[in-house]
């Protein structure tokens, strides 16, 4: 009798290995652009349709240097001008492992990831003659794409209110994103994100 509960034992065992085995992801880095790259990171699962894999955003350098930019991108495509790379990033708010929202970054390895969102916002309050509070909290998330030889941004708003656009763009020609840049690097602190501990610079409007 002992043996056979063994032998179940050990025939349990062996399906709850096979069975994790081919829920798991592997790492794979996919090469972008100007040595920027997406890290697609391993998880383990027991269900038939685990979530999709958490992707981060780094850069490797000609000397094969790899400086991590940012632990989790939301899943907007980034936008690339030479050294300067535009994405989108999870950052964390209020618990470590909880609450988290999509924020517009611009960086240039192997510089800090700066924090651009609120200027955008106030940007595009200004433009369209609305509160600048009111955008912030009204944000929901911005999607990057090059455009007509600049940067267009695709807002996204919660509200009910009538006079409040659910969706809004956002035309930026090159010159008006580095004066962004430089409003945040100088205005700006360094901070970490509340999850994952990953540093960059934001502004404090």
């Amino acid at each position: 009798m002992k043996s056979t509960a063994n032998h179940f034992a050990r025939l349990a065992l062996a399906f709850l290995v096979l069975g994790s085995a081919g829920c798991q992801t592997h790492k794979s880095v996919t090469p972008l652009a100007s040595g920027y790259e997406e890290v697609s990171h391993p998880h383990h699962a027991l269900i038939d349709e685990p979530e999709p894999p958490r992707v981060s955003f780094q850069h490797r350098g000609a000397d094969g240097k790899l400086t991590q930019i940012w632990s989790s991108l939301y899943g907007a495509s980034e936008v690339f001008k030479g050294e300067l790379a535009i994405f989108v990033g999870d950052k964390a708010f209020v618990e470590p492992d909880q609450v988290t929202h999509p924020r517009l970054f611009a960086v240039k390895s192997p510089a800090l990831p700066l924090d651009i969102t609120d200027e955008v916002l106030w940007r595009w309050s200004k433009t369209n003659g609305k509160d600048f509070a009111k955008t912030v909290e009204r944000y929901s998330v911005v999607t990057p794409e090059e455009k007509s030889g600049g940067l267009e941004l695709q807002l996204e708003f919660y509200s009910n209110d009538k006079d409040w656009p659910d969706k809004s763009e956002l035309q930026l020609d090159w010159n008006q994103v580095s004066e962004i840049m430089r409003a945040v690097k100088k205005k700006g602190v360094v901070e970490k994100d509340l999850r994952w501990h990953t540093p960059y610079i934001g502004e404090k409007f």
